[in-house]
């Protein structure tokens, strides 16, 4: 089983009482991949390999070829990390609001992970 900090928007995730939170199992995981996905590849001077392109993609002109290779990337980032076995994309909507949905097949389990973008968002 996996064990890890519980992230909540780029920082520990802190209790009613103070305490940091620990995340078990499939929420590991998918906080793991998230922050891959949303992080730009070389951004962590400790781990220069680490990230994505996904944030490249961010105001890119969404014509066909594009949207290929959002979802391409997110699915190879995905299969970077060796707990993913099999990693499946579809981009939802377009223009300033956009999604990608990705099925990913573990080795024990099944996640579905929905990394979204809104560019009048501040999240």
């Amino acid at each position: 089983m996996y064990r890890d900090w519980r992230w909540d928007d780029g920082d520990f995730h802190v209790s009613p009482r103070g305490d940091v939170e620990m995340a078990e199992g499939l929420e590991v995981v998918r906080q793991d991949l998230l922050a891959r996905l949303i992080s730009p590849r070389g951004s962590h001077w400790a781990f220069p390999a680490e990230g994505s392109r996904v944030p490249e993609f961010v105001g890119a002109p969404a014509d066909e070829l594009t949207r290929l290779e959002l979802v391409q990337e997110a699915e190879l980032t995905c299969l970077e990390d060796i707990r993913v076995r099999e990693a499946q994309g579809e981009l939802l909507g377009e223009g300033p609001q956009w999604a990608v949905r990705l099925r990913l097949v573990l080795e024990e389990d099944a996640l579905e992970l929905l990394v979204r973008y809104a560019r009048d968002s501040r999240a």
